[in-house]
């Protein structure tokens, strides 16, 4: 049969063969390290999304090795390509969040918000903006699609993504506002995750941004160089200072330690009280705590009690502790 899109080029340049396969090596190498490091720290549950982004970084460059190869006129690998490299990024934001949360575990009288739903909420967020990016990718990828309409998705993602970012970024600052207040900045497992989000952060912001150019200008769009700069080089460069600056090696495993406010004795919280057969459980509260902080904003008075400046000592009266 013969193949309509024959001596077509979806890629509009010429991949470049080196350029390809240096990545599908470099993202692979990371995300093995990021592997070992889950296994090693016991975070699987907060860095395993830097192994699974690099998994997917790798198949989608592996892709467009195949592409540079001479398999232009392949439509389904090229959507394919497109739309994992273009999903990979939120999952790292992904990550960010739940590392934040474990810094919020970790002095938990200091956090803005209770910090089992900082994942909750902007991971509900960021599995919305993933699922608009891969069918706008899909759509504007696709000949035979509506290309309007995965513009028009693309456009919302990347305004979600940019207020998301800025208000996670205005989040870290408040903490970090906080713990220099208290005279507790200085200690490693605020001060040295803080500094790689607030640049991990960065780096997906001007991701997000050279999106929005290479969509609006097609000189750009048209060109290779600034999707290895802007896009595989700043995201590759993500993966590689958490595997340097990895947070185990600052933050316990477990989020029942704690750190108290002389900035140095770590502290054991006891196990959770837990309620009687009727309660509802943990994961469903914790599903629904989005509707709770929207509810929030029409109770100011509520609201205001949980952004007080020192909560230290509302928790301290449910937790009675012991150094570790």
């Amino acid at each position: 049969m013969t193949n309509k899109y024959e001596g077509i080029n979806f890629w509009i340049y010429v991949p470049n063969k080196v350029a390809a396969i240096i990545f599908v090596f470099a993202f692979f190498a990371t995300a093995v390290i990021h592997l070992w490091q889950c296994y090693h720290y016991k975070t699987f549950k907060v860095t395993g999304l830097f192994a699974i982004g690099g998994l997917l970084y790798v198949i989608g460059f592996a892709i467009r090795v195949s592409g540079a190869f001479g398999n232009y006129d392949e439509l389904a690998p090229f959507v394919l390509s497109v739309a994992l490299i273009y999903v990979s990024p939120p999952l790292l934001s992904l990550a960010d969040y739940d590392i934040l949360g474990r810094v919020f575990y970790y002095v938990p009288y200091l956090a803005p918000m209770d910090p089992g739903k900082v994942m909750t909420t902007f991971g509900l967020l960021a599995m919305v903006i993933e699922g608009v990016n891969g069918v706008a990718a899909s759509f504007i990828a696709n000949p035979e699609s509506n290309p309007q309409l995965g513009s028009a998705l693309l456009w919302t993602a990347i305004a979600l993504q940019i207020a998301i970012i800025a208000f996670f970024l205005g989040l870290v600052g408040f903490f970090h506002r906080r713990c220099i207040q208290a005279g507790m900045a200085w200690a490693p497992g605020i001060r040295q995750p803080l500094i790689t989000l607030y640049v991990s952060m960065g780096l997906i912001l001007a991701r997000t941004i050279y999106r929005g150019i290479e969509h609006s200008i097609a000189a750009v769009s048209n060109t290779e160089w600034p999707f290895y700069v802007f896009e595989a080089t700043l995201m590759f460069i993500n993966m590689v200072m958490w595997n340097v600056r990895h947070p185990g090696q600052y933050l316990p495993a477990d989020t029942k330690t704690y750190l108290s406010r002389d900035g140095i004795t770590e502290l054991q919280a006891p196990e959770k009280q837990k309620s009687g057969s009727g309660s509802r459980p943990e994961f469903s509260l914790k599903l629904l705590s989005p509707l709770y902080w929207i509810s929030l904003l029409f109770q100011p008075s509520k609201l205001k009690r949980m952004f007080r400046r020192d909560r230290g000592e509302e928790w301290n009266e449910v937790h009675s502790v012991e150094p570790v």
